[in-house]
């Protein structure tokens, strides 16, 4: 039977609050964050007994290290006690880093047209595509061996979130990643707390 795994997109950052595409570039959770991941890490306590039974791996940005260092904290577990996978990491969103869609629609409007044409396969300059994060995501979903949190990004849970529904290519960039909720997965099936 295939672990369980308990997804928790790190907290919200400035460049969340104002709509920035951040990527893997290092923005820092705010104080806001801060709060919706210490409401998720309640949520695990709920319902996740063992937790010395868990393996914990992070995306190595440091928004999601961070997410999962105050997980770990409000769970009473020692606060270095995860490891890292660079599989883990967002979307690069090369040249589109640290504006906002509004502002790339002004300054280079076709490709944003070719990006929302094609979600799946249009490769960012300097960056990269869905298909390409959803290789390496995928990589690293189906060598899990025990019951795992996971500290990662909206891109992450999206690319999880379409492969075990199914869904269309170009409809997994849109869908929902949101900061104050756990994804769970359990073999197939797809859940939030």
């Amino acid at each position: 039977m295939k672990p369980t795994l308990y997804l928790i997109r790190h907290g919200q950052t400035d460049w969340n609050a104002k709509g920035r595409l951040q990527g893997q570039t290092d923005i820092p959770m705010n104080s806001f964050g801060q709060s919706q991941v210490e409401g998720n890490a309640k949520k695990l306590m709920e319902i996740a007994v063992e937790l010395d039974k868990f393996d914990f791996v992070s995306s190595p940005i440091n928004r999601a290290r961070e997410t999962m260092k105050l997980i770990r904290k409000t769970l009473g577990l020692p606060v270095e006690g995860f490891r890292l996978d660079d599989r883990l990491k967002e979307l690069n969103y090369g040249e589109f880093s640290s504006h906002t869609w509004e502002e790339l629609r002004k300054a280079r409007p076709q490709d944003v047209m070719d990006r929302f044409d094609d979600t799946w396969g249009y490769v960012i300059p300097s960056g990269e595509c869905y298909a390409m994060l959803s290789k390496r995501v995928l990589n690293w979903f189906h060598e899990l061996e025990r019951d795992t949190i996971v500290a990662a990004h909206a891109g992450v849970s999206r690319v999880l979130q379409g492969y075990l529904a199914k869904c269309p290519e170009n409809y997994v960039a849109f869908l929902d990643a949101p900061q104050d909720r756990v994804l769970v997965i359990e073999g197939q099936e797809v859940s939030w707390l």
